[in-house]
């Protein structure tokens, strides 16, 4: 086509200048709303769906290997005044070094205040790692 013919074509439709740059500016906006309620609507989408997960997260969580802990260790010195009574109750299976490495650890972290006691100490009912359960909450983290 020649350039007088496109000419011609758009003269002939009798749109002025101001006419066509109005209904572009509507088609314009016509696009930014669509796109822009299109992602609202998948960002509500989103959230909902991590408020399902972090709900079904919370709701079916096991119960966790728990110690007690309402007093420190005790000392060297308190150790062999104690009594056997007072030791922390050891399911079978726990060796005496993980025993002795889970009371330095209560010691170091509370100190000899006094205040932490370690009242049982049970194995856990095994399932995934440690690894294995960092590495799915990290991979399933809500947004």
């Amino acid at each position: 086509m020649e350039l007088s013919n496109v000419a011609a074509i758009l003269a002939s439709e009798g749109m002025s200048l101001s006419q066509k740059g109005i209904s572009s500016a509507k088609v314009v906006l016509t696009g930014f709303v669509v796109v822009f309620a299109v992602l609202i609507f998948l960002i509500l989408i989103i959230k909902l769906y991590s408020t399902i997960v972090s709900n079904a997260q919370k709701g079916g969580k096991k119960k966790k290997e728990k110690v007690a802990i309402s007093a420190p260790a005790p000392t060297q010195k308190a150790v062999s005044s104690e009594t056997k009574a007072t030791a922390p109750a050891v399911q079978s299976g726990v060796s005496d070094e993980v025993v002795a490495v889970i009371s330095a650890a209560v010691a170091s972290m509370y100190g000899s205040s006094g205040k932490a006691r370690i009242k049982s100490i049970k194995k856990s009912g095994g399932g995934r790692s440690a690894w294995a359960n960092a590495g799915i909450l990290d991979n399933t983290r809500p947004f």
